[in-house]
C-alpha cells in the first residue's frame, strides 16, 4: 500500500471535511478539467474542456460531483481560498461548460498554505506505487520537522492521487500581494531544503485562485497502465485525506 490502509480516507463528500473548508454561508467553485462529451452531470449540455460550478449546498455539492467523477474528465479540482460568494450567479449549486473561472481578484481570503509534493517523472501520467511512496515518505517527514522548526501546528495530510499535499491553517489572511510573496517565499524555502532527486515541491502553487484537487475523485493523467514484466503499473487513483490535523 502507499498510504496507510489503517488510516481512514476521508473526503469532501463528508459535510464535516467539507465544511473545514468551505464554512456557512461560504462558496466554492468546483472545476472539472478536459471533460468531454453530454453528461447528466453537467446538464446533459456538450463539454470539450472546462465544466465548473459554484456550491453553498453540500448536497448538491456531493450529488454533482459524484455524478461528475463517472463521466469523461482528467482531474476534478476546487477553489482552496475563499472566494466571492457572488460567483455562485455564474453556475447555482449546478456543473455546466463555462468559459469564466474564478480569478486571483476574486478571492477575498487566504485560508491555507497549500504543499503539493510531485513524485519525479515524465509530465502527463500517473505515478506508480514506487514513485507516490517517494512522495509520501516525503510529506510525513515535513510535517514532523515543519512542526519542530517552525513551531506550526499538525497540517492536513493528503493524497492527492499521484503525489501528496499538506494544508497548513493560516488563520485567513487577506487575499491581498504581501501573504501572495509570504507563500510563495514559504514554498520557495521548503523546495530548497525539501526536495529530492525523486520529489520535488510544486513552488507555483502560491496565486490565490489556485485550484487543489478535490478529494474522493479521482486523479487521471494519461492512460492507466497495468503491472508488466518489466513496467510498473501506474493507475487512476482516488483523492483522500488521511488527517485532518489540529483544525
Amino acid at each position: 500500500m502507499t498510504d496507510s490502509a489503517k488510516k481512514p480516507k476521508m473526503t469532501l463528500f463528508d459535510r464535516q471535511v467539507f465544511e473545514t473548508f468551505v464554512h456557512p454561508r461560504e462558496v466554492v467553485e468546483v472545476r472539472i478539467l478536459g471533460a468531454r462529451g453530454k453528461a447528466q452531470a453537467w446538464g446533459g449540455e456538450w463539454a470539450n474542456g472546462t465544466v465548473s460550478g459554484y456550491f453553498d449546498d453540500h448536497r448538491a455539492f456531493c450529488q454533482a460531483v459524484q455524478a461528475a467523477d463517472k463521466a469523461l474528465h482528467s482531474g476534478i479540482y476546487f477553489t482552496l481560498q475563499v472566494i466571492d460568494p457572488r460567483l455562485i450567479g455564474r453556475a447555482f449549486n449546478r456543473l455546466k461548460p463555462i468559459n469564466v473561472t474564478t480569478a486571483d481578484h476574486n478571492i477575498t481570503t487566504y485560508r491555507w498554505l497549500p504543499i503539493d509534493i510531485d513524485p519525479v517523472r515524465p509530465s502527463g501520467i500517473a505515478s506508480s506505487d514506487s514513485e507516490l511512496k517517494e512522495a509520501l515518505r516525503l510529506r510525513d517527514r515535513m510535517a514532523v520537522e515543519i512542526s519542530q522548526d517552525r513551531g506550526w501546528p499538525a497540517p492536513i495530510k493528503a493524497m492527492s492521487g499521484n503525489g501528496a499535499h499538506l494544508l497548513y491553517a493560516l488563520g485567513d489572511m487577506p487575499a491581498d500581494e504581501r501573504t501572495t510573496l509570504f507563500i510563495k517565499g514559504v514554498l520557495f524555502e521548503l523546495a530548497k531544503k525539501y526536495d529530492t532527486p525523486t520529489a520535488k515541491i510544486d513552488q507555483g502553487v502560491f496565486n490565490p485562485a489556485r485550484i487543489w484537487k478535490l478529494y474522493g475523485t479521482t486523479a487521471r493523467k494519461g492512460d492507466e497502465v497495468p503491472a508488466g514484466p518489466n513496467r510498473e503499473a501506474r493507475p487512476h487513483r482516488m483523492s483522500f485525506i488521511s488527517a485532518l490535523g489540529d483544525q
